[in-house]
């Protein structure tokens, strides 16, 4: 296979391959809901459980979900990667241009056209809950302009994200950032900057993760995981917002190149600490029948005990994928370039296909875990069929049209 190298930036490219990494786990923690319930999605699909099917899943829930959870914290931690650079580039102005054409337009499209045409359609076709919703019982038309008729219901529908909340906070923390650099005067601010700052030892980044994890789980008992008000993980924006600060400084020091094996070494080990330390908890002290809830929020022992693993393991994440994949994956086949380069379109259209796949198999008599593995990787081949052979296409002609007019112009 042909390695596509770039010269000048090559260090990037490890970069692109998490990102695709995140796509895929992204269509795999839907898929696996569509065949488990837990967690929510547009289609779920209702199977006797096997037990082949509820081992697997029991496994993939159970550790799944602190890794799932913690995984996001790090790309967040990339967006904020990405961002100072290019707003040094580019200044505020032309940086919210290309922020907003890039994810507001699609953020708002999926929100005001994909995401209600495709409940009323599996309303339509009969699919709980959306089925038995009194305000999908018409036309389409009808249930659209029903949206607006109170103000309760036209800000839940505006923010009705979907899976596309990751935009919406990114968007967020981007703005945040902005306000920052836009009140803050460099000449003033450029003294107390020291010029190198290297990565923190073990012990602080170790003390770091479990003080995120307190004021987590702080939060937490006012809004859980589940509560989302207008939309917003509030539950998880403490974390989110320091990866995406981890992020800033990350790059201005340039700790992504600076991290060695010792840091895999040692935040491996503490990551399966955490891992076991909080799986003996919850089977000696809450039981591994308790209900899910006990660890999304409140005052409870065992909400803290999840934000702490969850916090450990995020950090963790940062110092063992990042450095492997630096170290190992700095590199990329046409596939995987390819890949890279549609994973954003493949995102933001997995939602439909993967529906559209499941409902296909929805009546074949094979048990959840067989069906898993069978929609999961069809509908990431299709997603990227569609994303580099339609979308990127026409972002491609788009972009070369725009650069001849410019030219032209000057």
């Amino acid at each position: 296979m042909v390695k596509i190298t770039v010269s000048k930036k090559p260090r990037l490219l490890f970069l692109d391959n998490i990102k695709v990494l995140f796509t895929i786990l992204v269509i795999f923690q839907h898929a696996r809901v569509t065949y488990t319930g837990a967690g929510w999605w547009y289609y779920i699909e209702s199977n006797p459980e096997d037990l082949v099917s509820a081992i697997f899943f029991g496994i993939v829930i159970g550790f799944g979900g602190l890794l799932q959870a913690s995984l996001l914290g790090l790309f967040f931690l990339m967006g904020g990667y990405f961002t100072p650079k290019s707003y040094d580039r580019k200044g505020a102005s032309s940086f919210w241009k290309e922020r907003l054409r890039r994810l507001g337009i699609p953020l708002l499209v999926y929100i005001v056209l994909i995401n209600p045409i495709m409940l009323y359609t599996l309303a339509a076709m009969g699919i709980e809950p959306w089925s038995s919703n009194p305000t999908m019982q018409g036309s389409f038309l009808d249930y659209y302009m029903s949206n607006f008729e109170s103000m309760e219901r036209f800000i839940h529908f505006l923010t009705n994200y979907g899976p596309m909340w990751f935009i919406f906070v990114l968007l967020v923390l981007t703005a945040v950032y902005t306000l920052w650099r836009l009140i803050t005067k460099p000449d003033a601010v450029q003294q107390y900057i020291p010029k190198e700052f290297p990565i923190p030892r073990y012990f602080y980044l170790l003390l770091f993760a479990i003080g995120l994890g307190i004021v987590t789980y702080l939060v937490r008992i006012l809004y859980s995981i589940d509560n989302r008000p207008f939309g917003i993980p509030v539950g998880f924006m403490i974390q989110y917002l320091m990866m995406f600060s981890v992020g800033v400084i990350a790059v201005r020091y340039g700790w992504f190149e600076k991290m060695t094996k010792d840091h895999v070494k040692a935040w491996s080990i503490t990551m399966a600490a955490a891992f076991v330390f909080f799986y003996l908890y919850a089977f000696l002290f809450v039981g591994m029948d308790a209900d899910f809830s006990v660890y999304m929020g409140g005052s409870s022992v065992a909400a803290l005990a999840w934000a702490l693993a969850e916090s450990i393991i995020c950090v963790g994440m940062i110092f063992v994928l990042i450095p492997i994949f630096y170290a190992k994956f700095n590199h990329q086949g046409t596939l995987l370039h390819n890949l890279s380069s549609s994973a954003y379109h493949m995102y933001l259209i997995h939602p439909p296909i993967l529906v559209l796949v499941a409902l296909a198999f929805a009546s074949v008599p094979l048990i959840p875990v067989v069906k898993l593995w069978i929609v999961f990787p069809l509908t990431v081949i299709l997603c990227y069929l569609a994303s580099y052979y339609g979308l990127q296409r026409i972002h491609l002609k788009k972009r070369t049209s725009s650069t001849e007019r410019r030219v032209k112009r000057s």
